[in-house]
């Protein structure tokens, strides 16, 4: 028996347990089972706490794709998870580091529901030559490679509800190059950016908060703030000097025990 509460950031749902008062080990069978939405819990990740891994940590936090791979880091979990420990009484309700695959990244409470975490500015990469060629092909120009912790192809198109990005992803996806790379759609606006976004290992959510961060990296301009929507809500983004600040909801829906193996 697992005990589990299922969680959302921004509509990005999670599956979060916590491995600091009993130790649970899941197989990938396991996380691919519980991550069914129609035989198990669903989910877009699932997320484990565990003690830390160096002493500057707080905790350590591993995530799951429902495909069962594991992923580097998820910025909307991170938020879940500061969330969930303040309110289980399993840490003080004050900035925590958290460790994960990539890079460790702060969590800070706020006044209301919504969770604040800072972390390094995202860095643009160089795509390899054959690659870009083969974006070309695709008939995409306006592109950004950049990495939050995580790698993500951040594609610019007027109209982005339109276009089909499973379609495109699955494509991409085939060269090996693109296998566990994000695929984002932004389009520009006024005030905001609008986002969509495929993720390695759980395809479309309904939002991913390292892809705003990777987005909103290189459209600050003059702007002190970016207001980034996609499906599951608004997220707000903030440069301070290297900084990224990132402020979203981390909202608990139900919690349980699972009874499968």
């Amino acid at each position: 028996m697992i005990k589990f509460k299922k969680m959302h950031g921004n509509g990005n749902d999670f599956v979060v347990i916590e491995n600091l008062t009993k130790e649970n080990s899941l197989s990938k069978s396991q996380v691919i089972k519980m991550g069914d939405r129609k035989k198990g819990l669903g989910f877009d990740q699932l997320i484990t706490i565990n003690p830390p891994k160096k002493s500057e940590h707080d905790f350590y936090v591993k995530f799951y794709n429902s495909d069962g791979s594991e992923a580097d880091m998820c910025m909307n979990g991170v938020r879940s998870v500061g969330a969930f420990l303040w309110e289980a009484g399993l840490a003080p309700k004050k900035p925590l580091l958290l460790g994960t695959k990539s890079k460790p990244i702060l969590v800070k409470p706020t006044h209301s529901k919504k969770v604040k975490v800072v972390l390094e500015l995202p860095s643009q990469e160089e795509i390899p030559k054959a690659e870009a060629k083969f974006l070309k092909k695709c008939g995409l120009n306006k592109y950004k490679f950049i990495n939050a912790g995580n790698r993500h192809l951040i594609i610019e198109r007027k109209k982005i509800f339109s276009y089909d990005l499973d379609e495109l992803s699955s494509k991409l996806r085939k060269r090996k190059f693109f296998t566990d790379v994000n695929i984002s759609l932004f389009s520009k606006h006024s005030d905001n950016l609008e986002l969509r976004t495929n993720e390695a290992g759980a395809g479309e959510t309904l939002s991913c908060g390292s892809a705003s961060a990777a987005t909103a990296s290189f459209n600050f301009n003059n702007k002190l703030l970016l207001k980034i929507i996609s499906a599951g809500g608004e997220l707000s983004l903030r440069k301070i000097n290297d900084k990224l600040e990132m402020i979203g909801p981390a909202e608990f829906i139900c919690e349980g025990i699972w009874l499968r193996n």
